[in-house]
C-alpha cells in the first residue's frame, strides 16, 4: 500500500516539475548591484588647459597603477590632477611624500605622472622633477600625443 501511494506522488511530482525562475533572476540582480557598488571606478581627471608635446616614438602605459600626476601649465604653474589647485615646489614635495608613503602600505611602487604643456619650459620640468625626488619618487612618466608613424 505505501508503494502505491509512493508511485502515485512520484508520477505526479514529474507531471508538474516545473522550476521558478523568478528568484534567480532576482538573484542575479542583487549580485550585479552588489558588484556595482562594491567596484571602485578609477578615471583620471586632466586639466582641459594642458596641451602635451607630440612623441614619434612614445608608447602606452601598460601599467597605470601608483602614479600621482602633476601637471606644468605654459604659464610655469604647477597644479595637481584635474588642474583645480596650483601648488608650489614644497607642496609637490609633500603630497609625493604622503602618497608614496600609502602606496607603499599596498606594496606598489610609486610613479609620477608629469603631463607638462608643450611651451613649458625645461626649467619648470626640473623642479617639479626635483621636488618628487626629494619626496622618494624616481621613477617619472611624461605624458604625450603619441603620432601614427
Amino acid at each position: 500500500m505505501a508503494s502505491a501511494k509512493l508511485s502515485a506522488i512520484l508520477t505526479q511530482a514529474d507531471e508538474d516539475a516545473k522550476m521558478d525562475m523568478s528568484p534567480m533572476i532576482d538573484m542575479v540582480f542583487l549580485l550585479l548591484i552588489f558588484f556595482m557598488v562594491a567596484s571602485r571606478m578609477i578615471t583620471v581627471r586632466v586639466d582641459e588647459s594642458i596641451e602635451p608635446p607630440v612623441a614619434d616614438e612614445s608608447i602606452p602605459p601598460r601599467d597605470v597603477k601608483g602614479r600621482i600626476l602633476f601637471n606644468i601649465r605654459a604659464d610655469g604653474t604647477f597644479t595637481v590632477g584635474d588642474g583645480s589647485l596650483t601648488v608650489t615646489e614644497g607642496e609637490i614635495t609633500e603630497r609625493v611624500i604622503r602618497f608614496r608613503e600609502r602606496q607603499e602600505q599596498r606594496n606598489v611602487e610609486a610613479s609620477l605622472l608629469l603631463r607638462a604643456h608643450k611651451e613649458a619650459t625645461l626649467r619648470d620640468v626640473k623642479k617639479v622633477t626635483k621636488a618628487a625626488a626629494i619626496g622618494g619618487i624616481s621613477k617619472v612618466v611624461f605624458g604625450a600625443f603619441q603620432t601614427d608613424r
